[in-house]
């Protein structure tokens, strides 16, 4: 309660007492009793004004706190936001990076695809130079053929140029069991060969530094391995062309 609204009330209420006791006219004592009736609802009048002067201050005061906190969210999905375009962009560019190496091996290999003597395809979001094992060895042998020889040869030549990649040269069988003096198991022979077609990448220029070699047997078919038509496409070399660590989401250097 104002403190002058409190004075007021008091001092009229002790008027009002005195002038009752003194024996003050009726008149004057009515005026001064309506007077305080002015002055209570005043001050009732008053303190409803300042309470909801209170509630609406709080009222403004919680908006600007959700504001505040509007705010800060906002600012955070913004900087989010713009990390989503900046990822998608590095994605896309990447995306488009792969498209045209995609393009040039084709366009560099096609001789070689229109003869048959490989195949070039993106497999597991890998692109993958894929070689029958027959133009490569005889049956149960490690040792290149000439015919092998001559297409590695002419592979290496494009695969120099590319020099901003690693390749993995892999070896693959199919599922009917191996057992040699030599080989134990697909799982040897599909390595050996493989180890032999790096070493000859390396003779012809390829830098080593780029070049790992892996056997799969046959856990990695292609083909279905009931059939000797899909037995036939299982046996093959592969050439892996390995994505860099930028083209990788989240692993941008």
């Amino acid at each position: 309660m104002p403190t002058t609204l409190k004075g007021r009330l008091s001092g009229l209420l002790l008027a009002g007492f005195v002038l009752g006791a003194c024996g003050v006219p009726q008149e004057q004592h009515d005026a001064v009793l309506k007077d305080l009736e002015q002055t209570q609802n005043l001050l009732a009048e008053t303190q409803n004004n300042l309470d909801k002067v209170t509630s609406d201050r709080n009222v403004l005061k919680n908006q600007l706190e959700t504001v505040a906190g509007d705010k800060d969210a906002l600012a955070r999905r913004l900087g989010a936001t713009q990390q989503e375009l900046a990822d998608l962009r590095r994605a896309r560019a990447a995306a488009e990076e792969r498209s045209k190496t995609f393009r040039q091996l084709l366009e560099r290999l096609k001789s070689m695809i229109d003869s048959g003597q490989l195949n070039v395809k993106i497999r597991k979001g890998r692109m993958i130079v894929q070689m029958s094992d027959k133009i490569l060895f005889d049956p149960a042998k490690i040792k290149l053929k000439d015919d092998g020889r001559q297409a590695l040869t002419e592979l290496a030549g494009v695969l120099k140029e590319i020099n901003d990649r690693d390749f993995l040269v892999a070896g693959h069988t199919d599922n009917v069991p191996i057992r040699t003096r030599r080989f134990r198991s697909n799982w040897e022979l599909s390595a050996a060969r493989a180890v032999e077609v790096v070493k000859f990448l390396e003779e012809q220029g390829v830098d080593p530094k780029h070049l790992a070699a892996a056997g799969y047997a046959a856990n990695d078919p292609v083909g279905d391995n009931e059939t000797e038509e899909g037995r036939k496409s299982n046996r093959r070399i592969e050439i892996v062309l390995m994505p860099k660590l930028s083209e990788l989401p989240g692993m941008e250097q």
